[in-house]
């Protein structure tokens, strides 16, 4: 009889312990550190915390593959009780064998919640840049032209400054087409009058890629080419597009379902 009060006591005693954690007023909420991975990708969710403001995270993306990856937060859905949301945040593009992070950070006060929730990871889109390149024609530095059209891109130079020890130059670029578009910088060179031929200062930078409607801007640059094939503040110079600018299609990734773990020891150390 003893040892049965004992037991209903202690179940008792626990029942009213997890009410108590449920009526738990907390200015924030803390969830636990977490990693998801397929044949593609891997992501791992770090310092996800709820505020008053909204709930705010880390998103780290290493990418797998030998395409460029693209993650388009929008596609996503929190959905935490009865709430669906989607972030809006811009794209993250990630090189092959590469990683990068973003901050995802849903805005309101609901969010305040000592529980899991779940997270529908979508809008992973692997994009091949082997293709052939569009057909660009050249273009020459001072220019004949201010713009010129390539597929669904259009390019308009937004200034330039030539000297002998260093040419710069600033285009915008916008994208119409109705695939994903890509700009190289490591593919053009400029022509020199002696027909040499010279590597983009910024042949490192990433690749830029463009959605409908997108418009960005880039920079290219040549630097100590030597005299005998022309000083660079007086003669002209030819931009060599090749396969900078290229039109692919996105291969849509498998969504992945992550269930974000409330941290009780956190919240309750550092969240009333």
């Amino acid at each position: 009889m003893k040892k049965f009060v004992l037991s209903f006591v202690m179940i008792i005693s626990f029942v009213t312990f997890l009410s108590a954690q449920k009526e738990i007023k907390y200015k924030k909420t803390f969830y636990k550190n977490q990693t998801i991975e397929n044949a593609y990708v891997k992501i791992t969710i770090d310092d996800a915390v709820a505020t008053q403001i909204g709930m705010k995270f880390k998103i780290s993306i290493v990418n797998k593959t030998n395409d460029y990856i693209i993650f388009k937060p929008s596609e996503c859905e929190f959905q935490i009780k009865d709430n669906k949301v989607k972030p809006i945040e811009k794209w993250l593009v990630i090189r092959p064998n590469d990683k990068d992070w973003k901050i995802i950070d849903i805005k309101g006060p609901k969010y305040i919640l000592p529980e899991n929730f779940d997270f529908l990871l979508e809008g992973f889109y692997k994009v091949s840049i082997d293709a052939k390149g569009n057909t660009s024609p050249d273009f020459t530095l001072p220019p004949k032209s201010n713009e010129f059209k390539t597929g669904g891109f259009s390019v308009t130079i937004d200034g330039f400054k030539k000297e002998t020890a260093r040419t710069d130059a600033k285009f915008k670029v916008s994208y119409n087409g109705d695939k994903i578009g890509v700009f190289e910088p490591n593919k053009l060179a400029a022509r020199m009058p002696d027909g040499k031929e010279y590597a983009n200062f910024h042949s490192d930078n990433k690749p830029l890629l463009f959605d409908k409607g997108t418009v960005d801007d880039f920079k290219v640059a040549w630097k100590d080419i030597p005299i005998e094939s022309g000083d660079m503040q007086k003669v002209e110079m030819t931009i060599l597009w090749r396969d900078a600018f290229k039109e692919v299609i996105p291969v849509k990734m498998p969504s992945l379902n992550l269930t974000i773990l409330f941290d009780q020891e956190m919240s309750m150390a550092k969240g009333r």
